[in-house]
């Protein structure tokens, strides 16, 4: 009498979609690393863009210094970082905005060399800054030291743009007592904050062209 052979539960062969899973995983590995490497390299790129980016930035801001300080040479002015820094006092006569003759004329001489500056430079424009000490003011004319500033910087851009400079070019704003060159503690110090600042910005920052 023949044995009857038993089937083999384990007939089916494994081995291949064993295989292919292991193959899955593998390709999708190396995806993994390819994708990581792109990406590694896109931040490189931007990284070194950017590097390029501020490197510009500081070559720009240093050929405009450079401008700027030719224009010390004009006058009773002085130069901080990348601000033209007028004494109150040169310009106006105290609790004022109205120009003095000295200050009107020390400004017509001024004009020549910023127009010529932002001729050079037609992507920037002057912002005219003025600034007071912290001594409140209180007269017909003006309720506080926030209005004073705003006259004066007013008065020397209309006397600048009268002079020459492009009137599309400058602008006027006035900070009261509010940014200090240095601490109000005497009257040396005072004198040093009633001033006016002429600094160079992009036009871009204040258009929203």
């Amino acid at each position: 009498m023949r044995r009857r052979v038993r089937p083999n539960a384990f007939t089916v062969n494994v081995w291949p979609p064993m295989v292919d899973a292991v193959t899955l995983v593998l390709a999708a590995f190396v995806m993994l690393m390819l994708l990581g490497g792109l990406a590694q390299r896109e931040a490189l790129k931007r990284l070194q863009l950017r590097e390029a980016q501020l490197e510009k930035v500081e070559q720009e801001k240093a050929r405009l210094q450079k401008r700027l300080q030719a224009l010390a040479t004009v006058g009773a002015m002085d130069l901080e970082d990348d601000k033209v820094i007028l004494q109150g006092e040169v310009l106006f006569d105290s609790g004022s905005d109205g120009l003095t003759v000295d200050g009107s004329a020390f400004l017509v001489r001024l004009a020549s060399p910023l127009a010529a500056l932002l001729k050079a430079e037609p992507d920037q424009m002057v912002m005219v800054g003025g600034h007071t000490d912290d001594i409140p003011i209180h007269n017909l004319r003006f309720d506080s030291n926030w209005d004073l500033s705003v006259a004066r910087a007013v008065a020397v851009a209309r006397m600048l743009t009268d002079s020459g400079v492009p009137a599309h070019q400058i602008m006027a704003s006035g900070f009261g007592p509010h940014h200090p060159r240095v601490p109000n503690v005497d009257d040396a110090s005072r004198k040093q904050n009633r001033r006016i600042e002429v600094l160079l910005v992009p036009i871009r920052s204040m258009t929203t062209r």
